[in-house]
């Protein structure tokens, strides 16, 4: 049983299946999820190529609120903000309402389309989720989309090589990068429900650099490295087995 908050994402990016897509990632036990998650976050697009990108879900059949855990009966999307032009969502619809997900379900959704325009377009989501005859809406923020601009990037610093390695690690990783212009980063570890393990500050100097981290003390499974820096964001995943 999960917090509403959490829901959100994991059903309103259903929202986006135009194509008749079939649901590919496997959750496992998992009582919700997300693929990618907002750590991940959706895949870059180039300015005037055509994108696209499918999400797969798992909605809870429970939400947890300040008043009580409660069956979830459905979710709908009632607005996305911030979509450059050119793409867009569209949503398979297992109810009869346009956008409406029923709880305990799997789905997937497909955002697709030719970007006009390139830069960073943050996304605003607003949901309604239906819970025992009430219905509470909620913004949702997190979700981006990195349109390219091959006219225009003279001036990115360039983390997109980051590499880990061993991967699969036992109990030391190295992390290799790359970055056109010395500064500050910020070095995140998260587990594959989003939750963060790890924070630091970095200094990054100019040029192709490594440092160890040492992941004995995490346990055995699958993780996501996020690094923040010159105003990008690069993720990759880790894989630890003692």
């Amino acid at each position: 049983m999960k917090q509403i908050l959490l829901l959100i994402p994991f059903l309103v990016l259903s929202y986006s299946a135009s194509a008749q897509c079939e649901p590919m990632f496997d959750f496992g036990d998992e009582d919700f999820g997300v693929a990618p998650d907002t750590v991940v976050n959706l895949a870059e697009a180039d300015i005037n190529s055509f994108y696209s990108q499918q999400i797969d879900v798992r909605v809870p059949a429970e939400a947890e609120t300040p008043l009580g855990n409660f069956p979830l009966d459905s979710a709908s999307l009632a607005q996305v903000d911030g979509l450059p032009d050119g793409l867009t969502f569209e949503c398979t619809n297992p109810l009869a309402t346009p956008c409406t997900f029923p709880g305990d379900t799997d789905g997937c959704g497909v955002i697709s389309g030719v970007p006009a325009e390139g830069g960073t377009f943050e996304l605003t989501i607003q949901a309604i989720v239906y819970s025992s005859g009430l219905s509470l809406p909620f913004d949702f923020e997190g979700y981006r989309i990195i349109v390219n601009d091959p006219l225009g990037t003279d001036d990115v610093v360039d983390i997109n090589d980051m590499t880990l390695y061993p991967n699969p690690a036992n109990d030391v990783v190295t992390i290799s990068l790359n970055a056109q212009r010395s500064g500050s980063g910020h070095l995140r570890l998260f587990d594959m429900v989003g939750k963060e393990i790890t924070s630091s500050n970095m200094n990054i100097p100019q040029g192709k650099f490594t440092f160890d981290v040492n992941t004995n003390d995490l346990p055995e499974g699958v993780y996501i490295y996020r690094l923040d820096a010159f105003g990008e964001s690069t993720t990759r995943r880790l894989v630890v087995l003692h």
